[in-house]
């Protein structure tokens, strides 16, 4: 019952970010009783969808990346591998949660990205005098902007993470 209401509250906040626990509790084929027994409040449901979005974002990089001979293949396969997610979790752009569990998981998510900034300066691919604040809210920016265009049917997946990709590393300039 618990995943059907995440399902739920992810297909419909994909489309309406205003929507309902009523609207998303009928999406579950579950009575709001039983929502708020899983979920008390609006809040901790999107905690919960944010934690199952860091699951499934973890889980996709650690398998897209395992044997990536470069830090540049390391960028790529990252890239490829969520931006796809971006269709069930667009929607979650700005949402800060509170709770310290999830802020730890996000400060870890950007030391592995502060780490591959790293090694992508150490192997020329970026330059070495950009500061690594800056390369990593260009990659996250990527990423939103991916999902979002993908969300609104403007781009596949697939050449959504081209676009990030070229983007991080030539700019818009013509080729």
């Amino acid at each position: 019952m618990r995943q059907a209401i995440l399902d739920a509250a992810i297909e419909l906040l994909a489309r309406n970010r205003g929507a309902s626990l009523s609207e998303i509790a009928a999406r579950a084929g579950v009575g709001r009783a039983s929502l708020h027994r899983h979920f008390p409040l609006r809040s901790d449901l999107v905690a919960a969808v944010v934690r199952q979005c860091m699951d499934e974002t973890e889980a996709a990089t650690a398998a897209a990346t395992r044997d990536a001979g470069s830090a540049r293949e390391t960028l790529w396969r990252m890239l490829e591998a969520v931006i796809p997610l971006g269709d069930r979790y667009h929607f979650l752009a700005g949402v800060v949660s509170n709770e310290a569990e999830l802020r730890a998981r996000h400060e870890a998510e950007m030391e592995w990205l502060a780490r591959l900034i790293d090694d992508l300066k150490s192997e020329g691919v970026l330059a070495a005098n950009v500061p690594r604040t800056w390369a990593a809210a260009h990659i996250d920016a990527q990423i939103w902007i991916a999902w979002t265009e993908v969300a609104a049917g403007h781009l596949a997946p697939a050449h959504a993470a081209d676009l990030a990709f070229r983007t991080l590393l030539e700019g818009l300039g013509r080729r």
